[in-house]
């Protein structure tokens, strides 16, 4: 009979965090300041990272900003020595940087592929080779990768995307094997798989198929800090698959029971353009960026 795993104390972890910035990786980092982590931060833009940083501090957490850009191998070995000279260990590494275009799969351009590729494939590849040495040495730790429910099943005009995630979530299965029950390295290994979340990445991502920059959201959305509270709950209480929206299960049960049927349903959620009520135009606004007047409650940030 499976236990459930044990619950561990975030208090005094080392949490290396990719894509820190905005968003998930924002919101996540945060999340676990306020469950007495330590948090180092990574993304490519030092300004919003340092931002993040004072965000932490003021509720009394410690932050570390690495500026990192996850396509270039040596800078993401640099961010976990960072982290290593800095705490002297790694407890968490959540891989989360990632992009994303709005294209069809005829017609996406090689040199944005080649871009997601760099990103969402090689900067969670890099990540992982780099921490696995140190935590084999401490006999623990726990990386996590996100990958998305579009690594299960596609969209339209997403593919490209999804098929980087469709990377991401198989090889995540492959390394969990390896680490947890080939070599029983002490390592931990999950693979985080969220819906539609209203981020900075639906306002910014190119959309070729209408022009201009902004994919639309698809039902059912959910906010960053909602995605951000069931990491960091798997943090505490790991597990395989982290699916932060319990529903969204629904779309890769219905491929894997019925594909041509996924096709039609799937086919009607639409990122390149609004034409159905299930398809969400952004609001033009980015909510996770808003400055935040945090209340704990219970041990949890809550925004107000």
């Amino acid at each position: 009979m499976l236990q459930r795993p044990r619950r561990r104390d975030l208090r005094g972890q080392v949490v290396v965090i990719t894509g820190a910035s905005t968003g998930i990786g924002r919101a996540t980092a945060l999340e676990c300041a306020v469950r007495g982590a330590r948090v180092v931060l990574a993304a490519r833009n030092t300004d919003t990272l340092n931002q993040v940083a004072q965000e932490i501090e003021a509720l009394g957490g410690t932050g570390l900003t690495v500026p990192t850009d996850v396509s270039d191998r040596a800078q993401v070995q640099a961010l976990m020595d960072a982290a290593v000279a800095r705490f002297g260990r790694i407890d968490v590494l959540v891989n989360h940087a990632g992009d994303m275009f709005v294209d069809s799969v005829e017609h996406s351009e090689e040199r944005r592929v080649r871009h997601l590729i760099e990103t969402n494939v090689m900067g969670v590849l890099y990540g992982v080779q780099a921490a696995i040495p140190v935590m084999r040495r401490q006999g623990s730790g726990h990386i996590i990768n996100t990958s998305s429910v579009e690594g299960r099943v596609g969209f339209p005009f997403s593919g490209i995307y999804a098929g980087t995630k469709a990377f991401v979530e198989v090889m995540t299965q492959s390394l969990r094997q390896e680490l947890m029950h080939v070599e029983h390295s002490g390592i931990t290994v999950s693979a985080l798989l969220p819906a539609a979340v209203r981020t900075p990445l639906f306002d910014t991502a190119p959309n070729v198929t209408a022009g201009g920059n902004g994919a639309h959201l698809v039902w059912p959305v959910m906010e960053a800090s909602q995605v951000a509270r069931a990491l960091v709950n798997a943090m505490e209480r790991p597990r395989p698959v982290i699916y932060p929206l319990a529903p969204s299960r629904a779309f890769v049960l219905l491929y894997d029971t019925f594909p041509g049927l996924a096709d039609q349903v799937l086919s009607a959620l639409r990122v390149d353009r609004h034409v159905n009520v299930m398809s969400y135009p952004q609001r033009g606004t980015d909510l996770t960026r808003r400055p935040i007047s945090p209340v704990i409650r219970n041990g949890r940030l809550h925004d107000t």
